[in-house]
């Protein structure tokens, strides 16, 4: 895995936290370097969870058996990156009429006596040699292997200790055995028992830094196949392997890997997922075809190698195929492959890969990812509410019969554990965010909010855009906007509903249900259901009118296990009763940690014209009493404001943070001096 220090060269932007959050269930404790959980389909529910050192134990009914299903400790060679790295049932394990019923495989590292069915050459002693074996479970105990069924099925020579891949398991849509390895060892692909001038990884005459596929039963043992035999005779290839008939070995499905120490395979879109341990620079994640060539060691991750330095690809070689995600090592040292989440407990994660990284060291903890194979993007989870590190070095993951995902590894102190991601806790946060400021014609006049929602689950929201209602001591608002539409979009620019009068809105009969039907039928409101994401919501004169108009956010289903955290308006701050005014509702039973900002001269970088150039900040409460006023945020709180990761980039910015017990809060922007311009209002949710 290649677990050690790492040079970190920054050649990737650094991966953005994202939207979704979990949390995580400790399940099993006390166990000794977990590296994977493995499901049985035979209705028990069981788990199994692989110990590098030689062990596999049950997890039933949410504690682990005290008798090990199976105990290699004295058997194989372990320690480093070296055990026993993998385990598979075989898919008619559980059918009494299927020729492997009751059967399943390993593959460890053991020392190197006797017989192996490659080799590569070398001028001394191979580190070691990687056994796939299969097994049969006890006939008289369920939870119990035959320890005497052992029959080896492959044997391959290591060089070195290191980059031992290890990942074994079945393809759903094909039945075969499909083996990681690694390429050998040691570093860069070279030295002795490696391939001079090209590496082992694109040696394909030999089975280093690989993705393998075999059948592996016996021959005997099902006798109808028509796959030719391997050259042991132990196990069969499969006859639409790439190299079967050709130059290169048969048992070869894939080639150019350095350490694709984890991979799974996505049962809905049948798609073959690898994560690739790195060398000095890049970590990645392919998705594998057959016979293709994935680039190690002419490339790591999309950029040339080039004896422990990368440069960008000016070229690519079309033949060398670049993965669909991939960081550098300023995020991460060695990549943990996982699964595409399939399960119905985080309906926000539905489809997207779930991955790890084994170590962060600036941090001194494993991190969390997921991407979009299909738009190459990867942001890193949440944890929790109030989002925290994991405290535990990834080693691998597990997913159950129902979908759900565990992440393995060791905690802080030592201890391996077994957590399964759950949603996070139902807990109300920010209600409703809202603001008042005058809408003009031109673009930078627009009264624009951009929320954030997190959490574990999709968010009803109501947005809405008033302006006829407005009024102040029950008499109508001068110059308020007489006709306001609004637009909601997703972070990609996408409408999801645009309105004008909110009777005629998709739903607006749950609008009236939720009490926040606006009085005037002219004015606007969209009811969505949006996942954990950024959004925007744009409010306009029909017609290109002008005047004060009110955009608001409400967080209509509290019980969900997702939150709205953030808010922010931009719009014209005018002089005397014309100010930008922010409100926040504080929910639940606790009190809430929150930045307050008042952005404007950082606006002309982002092309605003016209853009406030000193705003100040008040927070009063319901009562209309001040808690806090604030002109240039260094002035005080500066030390919190910084630790909060969002300061104003501009010194006359303006920024409070306060912790506030439930109940309704206003944040005022003006112009210092009474001036005028556009400026933009934030409130953020912090961690505690």
């Amino acid at each position: 895995m290649a677990l050690g220090a790492r040079l970190s060269m920054a050649q990737l932007p650094d991966v953005p936290t994202g939207t979704i959050s979990v949390e995580t269930q400790v399940v099993a404790s006390g166990l000794n370097s977990p590296v994977e959980v493995v499901p049985v389909n035979d209705g028990s529910g069981r788990l199994f969870i692989v110990e590098q050192g030689g062990r596999i134990k049950i997890l039933r009914n949410g504690a682990v058996n005290a008798t090990p299903f199976l105990d290699l400790a004295s058997q194989i060679a372990a320690g480093g990156e070296k055990g026993l790295l993998g385990f598979a049932f075989h898919p008619g394990f559980s059918n009494p009429g299927s020729p492997g019923f009751g059967r399943f495989y390993t593959y460890t590292t053991e020392t190197p006596n006797g017989a192996a069915d490659f080799t590569v050459p070398m001028t001394g002693s191979p580190d070691s040699r990687c056994v796939i074996a299969e097994w049969q479970v006890s006939l008289a105990n369920p939870d119990i292997a035959d320890p005497a069924s052992r029959r080896d099925v492959l044997r391959f020579t290591h060089p070195q200790s290191n980059h031992n891949a290890g990942k074994i398991a079945f393809r759903p849509s094909d039945g075969y055995l499909y083996i990681a390895s690694g390429d050998g060892g040691a570093g860069g692909d070279t030295g002795d028992g490696h391939t001079p001038g090209i590496g082992n990884g694109q040696n394909i005459t030999n089975l280093l830094g690989k993705i393998l596929r075999i059948d592996p039963l016996a021959p005997s043992q099902n006798p109808p196949s028509t796959d030719p035999l391997s050259a042991n005779g132990r196990y069969r290839v499969p006859a639409g392997n790439p190299f079967v008939g050709a130059a290169g070995l048969g048992e070869i499905y894939a080639y150019g890997f350095r350490n694709p120490y984890r991979f799974s395979f996505d049962p809905v879109a049948d798609l073959l997922i690898v994560g690739d341990v790195g060398q000095n620079a890049i970590e990645e994640v392919d998705v594998v075809e057959r016979g293709r060539n994935y680039g190690w060691r002419r490339k790591e991750g999309s950029f040339l190698y080039n004896g422990g330095n990368v440069t960008p690809d000016p070229s690519p070689d079309p033949a060398l195929i670049n993965p669909v995600l991939e960081y550098d090592h300023g995020d991460g040292i060695s990549v943990i492959g996982g699964f595409v989440y399939r399960g119905s407990a985080i309906p926000a994660l539905q489809g997207r890969y779930v991955f790890g990284d084994f170590l962060k060291p600036a941090i001194g903890s494993g991190r969390l990812f997921y991407g979009d194979l299909a738009r190459r993007i990867m942001e890193e989870l949440r944890l929790g509410i109030s989002p925290r590190l994991l405290a535990m070095n990834i080693k691998g993951f597990g997913v159950d019969t129902a979908g759900e995902i565990y992440v393995v590894g060791d905690a802080s102190g030592g201890s391996g554990e077994v957590r399964k991601l759950v949603p996070i806790p139902a807990v109300p946060a920010l209600l409703n965010l809202s603001t008042r400021a005058r809408v003009e014609a031109d673009n930078n006049g627009l009264a624009i909010a951009g929320f954030i929602v997190t959490g574990s689950v999709p968010k009803t929201v109501v947005v809405r855009g008033l302006g006829p209602s407005l009024a102040v001591n029950g008499q109508p608002l001068a110059g308020r906007l007489l006709n306001p539409s609004l637009t909601l979009q997703d972070g990609n620019g996408a409408t999801i509903e645009a309105n004008d009068d909110w009777m005629t809105g998709a739903r607006a009969g749950e609008l009236a249900g939720f009490g926040l039907a606006p009085s005037n039928t002219q004015e606007s409101a969209v009811v969505a259901t949006v996942p954990p994401g950024v959004f925007t919501a744009t409010l306009r004169g029909v017609g290109g009118t002008t005047g004060v108009a009110l955009v608001e956010l409400y967080d209509v289903a509290q019980g969900a296990p997702a939150n709205a955290v953030n808010l922010s308006t931009r719009g014209r701050v005018q002089a005397g009763d014309d100010v930008m005014i922010g409100g926040v509702i504080i929910g639940g039973g606790t009190t809430q940690r929150v930045i307050l900002r008042a952005i404007g001269p950082a606006l002309t970088g982002r092309g605003v014209v016209g853009a406030l150039q000193d705003p100040t900040l008040e927070l009063v409460n319901a009562s209309g009493a001040r808690i806090r006023f604030n002109d240039d945020w260094r002035s005080e709180q500066e030390a919190a404001i910084i630790a909060s990761g969002v300061p104003p980039t501009e010194n006359v910015e303006s920024a409070i943070i306060e912790t506030l017990s439930p109940g309704s809060y206003t944040a005022i922007v003006r112009g210092a001096g009474g001036t005028t311009g556009v400026a933009l209002v934030e409130a953020f949710r912090l961690n505690p």
